[in-house]
């Protein structure tokens, strides 16, 4: 553990106060407008190619301000020359932004499901379309670009040491504790909620679980797996922090605290990312993190007479 607090400090110490100070602000801001001006439920309201636009212009001005803040820090401008970088910059915003607006696969699971069992379906098997909305372009620009370099985008346990993770699992549970007592907390999770209101019988909920939890490896692979190993080569450990705002954005639809703790986290797992070169911690803290809030919504929500 003490490896992995030094690891963290040392990187906290690449940057000078201020730059601390305008990235913490940036994101400050762009919570507040978020959340005070329903910034995510706006775009939620477009359609098409304007979504699907707005999507990647909210994900692009978030990483390109870190990316640009490090710039001038660092005046280092070369990694902006390189056409790769901008090639797999781009292409990690749209595929992201793809996943956040397709839902056309819908109508994939009403050809294999009843009618009277479509809507259940859509919630149980939604996740398993998400997973693979990421995970198959991102193997695929892996093997085009980096299957010469490194193994599949931190897939890796070389470097893994697991009993520092279920540490960092352990120091969650009494944030997830306190935010189960939280009303927006509470309103949201567990998402598990979605499934019986509809009418879902034990199997459905354990099922829709199990996906739920497997869409978590989906993220840790985009963001700590290509959104870090593969900028490496152009910005080293660098690239962790766009990385890490860019995840805060995703979060935007969800309670604020988790949007803002979203950021922290995305930090952390980025850097032990980095130092090990494996994201299998970072799936087993993350998958950990989503049931426990799941189990803390579900026990507020039976607390307070709401399930």
């Amino acid at each position: 553990m003490k490896k992995i607090i030094s690891q963290i400090k040392s990187y906290i110490s690449y940057y000078p106060l201020w730059y601390w100070i305008l990235l913490l602000a940036f994101c400050a801001f762009s919570v507040y407008v978020n959340y005070a001006w329903g910034l995510q439920k706006g775009m939620d309201n477009l359609r098409g190619w304007q979504e699907y636009g707005a999507y990647i212009a909210l994900y692009a001005a978030h990483s390109l301000f870190a990316f640009v803040l490090y710039s001038l820090v660092s005046k280092s401008i070369d990694f902006w020359r390189k056409p790769g970088f901008w090639i797999l910059l781009m292409l990690g915003f749209m595929v992201f932004a793809f996943r956040a607006v397709i839902w056309q696969h819908v109508k994939i699971i009403d050809v294999f499901s009843q009618e009277e069992n479509h809507h259940i379906n859509h919630l149980v098997y939604n996740d398993v379309f998400r997973f693979l909305y990421l995970c198959i372009p991102i193997s695929v620009i892996w093997f085009f670009n980096d299957r010469k370099e490194m193994p599949l985008y931190g897939f890796s346990g070389i470097g893994h040491q697991q009993n520092v993770y279920w540490i960092l699992l352990l120091c969650m549970v009494p944030l997830i504790v306190g935010a189960s007592m939280l009303g927006d907390f509470l309103d949201y999770y567990p998402r598990l909620r979605k499934i019986n209101n509809a009418g879902g019988t034990v199997s459905d909920m354990l099922v829709y679980e199990l996906f739920y939890g497997m869409d978590f490896v989906s993220i840790e692979f985009f963001f700590r797996g290509f959104m870090v190993m593969a900028f490496i080569r152009y910005l080293g450990p660098h690239a962790i922090l766009p990385m890490a705002v860019f995840y805060m954005s995703i979060h935007y639809g969800k309670p604020m605290g988790e949007a803002i703790s979203s950021f922290f986290g995305g930090t952390i797992l980025g850097v032990l990312a980095f130092h090990s070169r494996s994201i299998y911690g970072g799936i087993m803290v993350h998958m950990g993190i989503a049931w426990l809030m799941e189990l803390g919504g579900f026990i507020g929500n039976w607390i307070r007479g709401t399930w």
